[in-house]
């Protein structure tokens, strides 16, 4: 018992560098489309919502502002580069090339992966047993930690509206000075929130965050924005936190260039 205990411990770490293209791939589309595109459903709301907030703030203009946002970025090009650390050490890296087809779904083209996924971990049979196990328990859990974060950014347009006329607004503060609070509690479970910063000039997203728990612990995704030359504003940053398991998933997107 001690001795398979201990090759358990041994192995833990390693173990976590197989779960490559297949976690990551569902990670980068979920976080890049859902958290890009979350403007464009959280505004989506009945014309007859109107917060009862002190900024004034048009619901369907902002809505308006950001859905035309959001096809205008699927005119470009970029890159997206994604992280997996665990325990503070980086398990993997991705570069991906990222467009959109004519009918506006997400193409990805793979330009470089450390370490790459055919990558076989060394031993015998027991430690591979080990790796295959650890690789299945590890990818499963990211998979509904995903699934869980996506959750809030798909909220049914009933529960989104319920959650808004329950919202704070406020100034943003620090960074997010010129920006328009409005945070969310209570969304899908007790005790969660859903925070997001609107431009109060250009009516889009600044920052977006949650706050919820998975299987009683705590997991955040924080999701930043910037503006491109263009005008258009876009997902920069996003990290997914997971501190019980000691995860972190970065994304960052670049290189932004018009493709059409």
């Amino acid at each position: 018992m001690n001795t398979k205990c201990e090759v358990n411990r041994k192995f833990r770490l390693r173990n976590t560098t197989a779960v490559t293209a297949p976690v990551y791939r569902l990670l980068g589309a979920f976080l890049l489309a859902a958290l890009l595109l979350a403007g464009a459903r959280s505004q989506l709301v009945s014309a007859s919502f109107e917060p009862a907030s002190p900024q004034g703030m048009n619901p369907q203009q902002v809505a308006a502002t950001i859905k035309a946002n959001a096809q205008a970025l699927k005119t470009f090009t970029y890159q997206q580069r994604m992280q997996l650390q665990l325990k503070g050490e980086t398990k993997k890296v991705t570069l991906n090339q990222m467009s959109y087809d004519m009918y506006g779904n997400e193409q990805k083209t793979l330009l470089s992966e450390q370490p790459p996924a055919d990558a076989q971990p060394s031993g015998g049979r027991l430690k591979q047993r080990v790796v295959a196990k650890k690789t299945g328990e590890f990818k499963d859990m990211m998979q509904e930690i995903a699934a869980l974060v996506k959750s809030y950014t798909e909220l049914p347009p009933e529960q989104l509206q319920a959650a808004l006329k329950q919202g704070s607004f406020s100034q943003g503060q620090g960074d997010m000075q010129g920006a328009i609070q409005i945070q969310m509690q209570n969304v899908i479970q007790q005790g969660d929130s859903l925070t997001i910063w609107i431009d109060r000039t250009a009516m889009l997203f600044r920052r977006a965050v949650i706050a919820t728990t998975y299987e009683g612990n705590p997991v955040t995704a924080t999701a930043n924005y910037a503006m491109l030359p263009t005008g258009q504003v876009y997902m920069a940053q996003t990290i997914l936190n997971y501190p019980k398991k000691e995860v972190v998933v970065e994304i960052d997107n670049s290189n932004y260039q018009r493709s059409q």
